[in-house]
């Protein structure tokens, strides 16, 4: 038999590892496909994003439109209680005018009165006192008892009186000793009483 020669085979393995890389090339760009989001998936992804985003402007918006009248309403409330602390100091300070008019009035009212009670006074006590100057009551005696007799005090006025009966009888015995004779023993020839004794009997009947 002839023996036949075999010639190993050379392997390309060049070629291997080409077909090789380009298998992990294709399974990772399968991979890769498979992973990126379609233009389906990117669609849904987008309305629920927009959709977010409005919800927060408009809970932004309402928010800010509350601080707008929270402010708003902190600024009248404000106002309100100046206002009112405004007028309760101005009624304050009207009651007081008031009250000082009213008193200033009073005042003015009692000046008045007592002005003509010491005119009324003064006019009555002179008619009084007057009359007791016609009486014989000296200006002292006649202003004391004027007075007396305008304040009803009987007993300051009964006072005077018999001061001025005490004084008018020390008047008459003066006079009557200044003037008196210079006395004989008795009664005269004819039957007349005696100056002295008359003088005498006189002042004797002053004193009752």
């Amino acid at each position: 038999m002839r023996k036949q020669n075999f010639k190993p085979l050379k392997m390309n393995l060049q070629l291997f590892a080409k077909e090789s890389e380009g298998n992990s090339a294709g399974d990772s760009s399968g991979s890769e496909q498979d992973n990126t989001p379609g233009d389906g998936d990117t669609g849904s992804e987008e309305p629920e994003n927009e959709e977010s985003s409005e919800e927060d402007a408009s809970l932004a918006e309402q928010l800010a439109e509350l601080r707008v009248q929270n402010a708003k309403m902190k600024k009248a409330m404000d106002k309100a209680a100046s206002d009112a602390a405004k007028y309760k100091k101005q009624l304050r300070e009207k009651q007081s005018v008031e009250e000082i008019a009213l008193q200033e009035k009073a005042e003015k009212e009692a000046e008045r009165e007592e002005a003509f009670q010491k005119l009324l006074k003064e006019n009555t006590v002179t008619k009084f006192e007057k009359n007791f100057l016609a009486l014989g009551y000296s200006e002292e005696l006649a202003a004391k008892a004027a007075n007396a007799q305008y304040d009803n005090d009987t007993e300051e006025l009964f006072k005077i009186q018999q001061d001025f009966q005490n004084a008018l009888l020390r008047q008459k015995e003066a006079e009557w000793a200044k003037s008196r004779p210079n006395p004989p023993a008795g009664n005269s020839e004819d039957g007349t009483e005696d100056a002295f004794l008359k003088g005498f009997n006189s002042v004797s009947n002053l004193r009752v």
